[in-house]
């Protein structure tokens, strides 16, 4: 989701049916392709049931992470969306249990190092980031996506939402806990 001073924002986008024939296409102006799930709910509803009588997925799209403004997944990268958000949370549950996660898709998700500094690639295209940023956001993002899934199309994901759950619990052991002062606090 959009928003001023984060480091990292996520958003889902469904691909508008019938548009692109070509990559170059949508690399040239991905705003005439694709609708955003956060920004117009209703909208990509409507194209997630037009696609879904025609195909075995409704959800054919793009997930967007920026990180500091830069794109992390690039947009070749589209295919079932809640196939790209699962294989996204693999490599969240993997780099927290073992500081190595690999996700399942192909090409695949990685996200590798330490709490303190790691390396995600998607694509084989690497960037340096920092997990206590961009596990939360795709934590969060995975969370609206569901949630807006279930709301909208009326499907039920209860074993991602639990995953996302585990995660933000496993995450918090992580994070710092942030001292507030008195002279933090504004005076009466």
């Amino acid at each position: 989701m959009k928003g001023q001073d984060q480091a990292c924002e996520t958003e889902t986008f469904l691909l508008i049916p019938h548009t692109v024939t070509a990559l170059a296409e949508l690399a040239a102006g991905p705003d005439q392709y694709l609708v955003s799930v956060d920004a117009e709910p209703k909208g990509a509803a409507k194209i997630w049931f037009d696609r879904a009588a025609r195909n075995p997925f409704g959800g054919a799209g793009c997930v967007h992470i920026r990180y500091f403004e830069e794109q992390l997944i690039p947009l070749e990268l589209w295919d079932d969306t809640v196939g790209i958000w699962d294989a996204l949370l693999d490599a969240m549950e993997g780099f927290l249990a073992t500081g190595v996660g690999r996700g399942n898709f192909s090409p695949e998700f990685s996200l590798v190092g330490s709490i303190h500094a790691a390396s995600f690639s998607a694509h084989g295209v690497s960037h340096q980031v920092d997990p206590l940023e961009l596990i939360p956001a795709v934590l969060d993002g995975a969370q609206r996506y569901f949630s807006w899934i279930e709301n909208m199309v009326g499907r039920s994901y209860p074993e991602i939402i639990e995953r996302i759950q585990t995660m933000t619990v496993s995450l918090n052991s992580f994070s710092p806990t942030r001292a507030v002062t008195k002279e933090s606090h504004p005076r009466a």
